[in-house]
């Protein structure tokens, strides 16, 4: 169950993009801003300043990523509550940060939901995102920048 509740969680986190990569290109064509988390997993539509187009791996990577860290802050949040012998503070807290994280979590999911584009096909929601390949493609200089907390 444990790592259930820590793939969930790194989800929040991967789509929450509270740390994360934006990737904005220059050139002679508009071209839409990418996310990653580290690997990219999100496109602005250049349609729609309400939508973002989703890559199913990217999306999966990134929340094993996090699942690793959310695993490590764990431990490290059990050796705490084994150290101090129990106490309840520290239990309760650690429960309280779960359950916070869970509904954070949710919220995400619902908020990125309504934000989808529709389809599934190459250029909209879709298994892998070429960032690479489509800028080489129209001729685009890509660079990407460490973000906190995007929104």
């Amino acid at each position: 169950m444990k790592y259930l509740i820590a793939l969930y969680i790194a989800l929040g986190l991967v789509l929450s993009l509270i740390v994360g990569i934006q990737y904005n290109c220059d050139g002679q064509e508009m071209f839409p801003l990418y996310y990653g988390n580290p690997f990219i997993f999100k496109e602005k539509s250049l349609g729609s300043s309400m939508t973002y187009f989703f890559s199913v791996s990217g999306i999966v990577l990134n929340t094993l990523v996090w699942s690793v860290l959310v695993l490590f802050i764990r431990q490290g949040f059990k050796y705490l509550i084994k150290k101090s012998g129990g106490n309840r503070v520290f239990k309760g807290s650690y429960k309280t940060v779960i359950v916070l994280l869970i509904a954070f979590t949710t919220l995400n999911i619902v908020i990125e939901h309504q934000m989808m584009g529709i389809g599934f096909e190459e250029g909209r929601n879709y298994w892998y995102m070429d960032l690479n390949n489509e800028a080489e493609k129209w001729g685009m200089e890509c660079e990407g920048e460490m973000t906190l907390m995007r929104r």
